[in-house]
């Protein structure tokens, strides 16, 4: 899991300049497309040195497709593959913002690594698909076998790890000022021995004031 999360890092601090994560909500619509087309082009140069680039078009064998990625399975080492969608927010996956919805490159990214590191999962960089001169991400993620959880067994394991609930399905720790939304039974798992392992939450980073307006607004949380 170090390596996988040191890479998903790496990638990170590159493509936002090398700048530490910080939220972004307050971004207006310019600023949040400027940053990711910029974040777009040092992405693909991390991806060109660290030979993680594919520039070869091709059609990814779609196992399903959900909010935020298409999704396929690999037998041979059972893991499933995540490509990020163009055609959805900005095309990497959901934010929460006060003027634009939609995460940029370097945030998707340190996404997984806080989800590997929260929740102890392996999710792994694979490549960056230069997609007609649009990134894709693919990342893959170790196959679980278990049910379903109930919302209460979510809540508390998230409660174990320090967060308050602040909405259904949505986790807020003002130590570190993450939010983790998007996590109901569908994006969880219940392993044979009774572990909720989730596999698809939202994560992101918040600072305190929009945390309390979260907390006053709850109902915008989970409109994705």
């Amino acid at each position: 899991m170090a390596d996988s999360t040191g890479t998903l890092n790496a990638c990170a601090h590159f493509t936002r300049r090398g700048r530490a994560p910080a939220p972004d909500h307050d971004a207006n619509h310019a600023a949040r497309e400027s940053r990711v087309v910029a974040e777009q082009r040092r992405l693909i140069q991390w991806a060109e040195e660290n030979d993680r680039l594919k520039t070869r078009h091709r059609s990814l064998p779609e196992f399903a497709r959900g909010g935020e990625h298409l999704v396929f399975y690999r037998q041979s080492n059972q893991r499933y593959y995540k490509a990020t969608l163009a055609e959805r927010q900005k095309g990497y996956g959901i934010a929460l913002g006060s003027f634009s919805r939609g995460a940029t490159p370097s945030e998707y990214l340190d996404r997984q690594a806080l989800h590997n590191r929260i929740f102890e999962d392996d999710i792994r960089l694979e490549y960056v698909l230069e997609n007609r001169g649009f990134p894709v991400i693919v990342i893959s993620q170790p196959g679980v076998k278990g049910s379903s959880p109930t919302q209460a067994a979510i809540d508390a394991m998230m409660l174990a790890k320090d967060f308050e609930a602040i909405a259904p399905g949505a986790y807020y720790d003002c130590e570190e000022g993450l939010l983790i939304f998007d996590l109901f039974p569908r994006n969880a798992i219940l392993t044979e021995d009774g572990d909720v392992f989730p596999i698809d939450p939202v994560i992101q980073r918040i600072d305190a004031d929009f945390a309390e307006f979260l907390r006053a607004q709850p109902h915008t949380i989970n409109l994705i």
